[in-house]
């Protein structure tokens, strides 16, 4: 009892922020089931009937008609839009071809880790983290709050720029701006509290070409293995008639109008987010986590809060997959960079993925 007085003492800011994290949270579960309380006073038998028909997350499959109408759509395109259809074939090669490069490296580590051949690719010496797992909850606590309290300005702050209006620009602004937030604070614990560098996160240029070609070759060797991974999952989802909800970025690149919007996430999603998660998770978390578990328990607990906080459960081992691949090749190279090109390339392939359903509209 006297060390869990002396800890609370000790870290008074720490303890009045999870107070502030927590109230909101519970102010935010009251409001929401109000408002659903709301909802269900106003809604129509015909709408509750609709509800039994078709519970959420249980909506049924594509009938035929709708699977052949998407066909049919596929077929106008090559009529209708030439340049998109010509893309989407040369795509559809270059995917063929980088699943055949990734078996065939997929094969050559496999052989390397039969016969116990060591792979030594370190670009940056590894520098002992004086940061700690406790620090990792005191960023996040900072974190969390300082985003909540960035969030209630901006409901004040609104009236005075109209764009703020805009819930899909809204989310993306809110959460570039809550990540800029966390980075300079995790150099602050880094460089001021600690008296590190940033190379002690991995941050260096060193190797630079080195890096991000490791980083694409890491990647392409694990392609093979997500596919396997998205299609095992797609069958199981199609078997228990499980329809997974649409994430929101997802969301916003598929129904927003504004170009200018659209080009902003797509360099938020694409770029700046990758950078920033990587500096958390494999810079910061990973080496305090490992410097006190090991490497095995460090990618594995990384992996795993990095999967949880980006999925929904569909989506939650092939993240966590990804997540182990970005913590093997930081620890491998030292460098942030090697991860942050797997987490660039991967992010990148998605939101092309996702103009092109948008393009072919189907």
């Amino acid at each position: 009892m006297r060390k869990l007085s002396s800890i609370v003492r000790d870290n008074r800011l720490y303890v009045f922020l999870l107070i502030f994290i927590i109230g909101i949270n519970i102010i935010a579960t009251i409001g929401e089931r109000i408002e659903k309380a709301q909802r269900e006073v106003t809604t129509t038998p015909e709408a509750v009937e609709v509800k039994k028909e078709a519970p959420p997350g249980k909506e049924p499959l594509l009938s035929e008609e709708e699977i052949k109408a998407r066909q049919e759509k596929l077929l106008a395109l090559a009529k209708e839009k030439p340049i998109l259809y010509f893309f989407l074939g040369m795509l559809n090669l270059l995917i063929l071809f980088i699943i055949l490069v990734g078996m065939i490296l997929d094969a050559y580590f496999l052989k390397r880790w039969a016969k116990k051949e060591k792979l030594d690719i370190e670009i940056v010496e590894k520098e002992t983290p004086r940061w700690t797992i406790a620090d990792i909850v005191r960023v996040t606590l900072i974190f969390l709050s300082g985003g909540y309290l960035f969030v209630i300005l901006q409901s004040f702050a609104m009236k005075s720029f109209p764009l703020l209006y805009n819930e899909n620009f809204r989310m993306v602004f809110n959460t570039a701006v809550i990540n800029v937030v966390g980075i300079s604070v995790i150099l602050y614990f880094v460089i001021k509290k600690h008296g590190q560098s940033a190379k002690a996160l991995g941050l260096t240029l060193k190797g630079f070409s080195k890096s991000v070609f490791l980083g694409i070759t890491g990647y392409v060797t694990i392609v093979p293995i997500l596919l396997a991974i998205m299609i095992a999952t797609f069958y199981i989802t199609k078997f228990i008639r499980y329809q997974p909800p649409v994430q929101p970025i997802v969301e916003v690149f598929l129904k927003e109008k504004a170009t200018s919007i659209l080009w902003l996430s797509t360099m938020f999603a694409a770029i700046f987010g990758p950078i920033a998660e990587e500096i958390f998770f494999r810079g910061f978390m990973y080496k305090a986590i490992r410097e006190k578990m090991g490497i095995f328990a460090a990618m594995m607990v990384t992996s795993a809060i990095f999967a949880f906080l980006h999925a929904h459960i569909v989506g939650f081992v092939p993240i966590m997959v990804l997540g182990l691949l970005l913590a093997y090749v930081y620890e491998k190279t030292g460098s942030l960079v090697s991860s942050m090109s797997v987490h660039i390339v991967h992010n990148v392939g998605m939101v092309l993925l996702v103009f092109i359903a948008r393009g072919v509209g189907t």
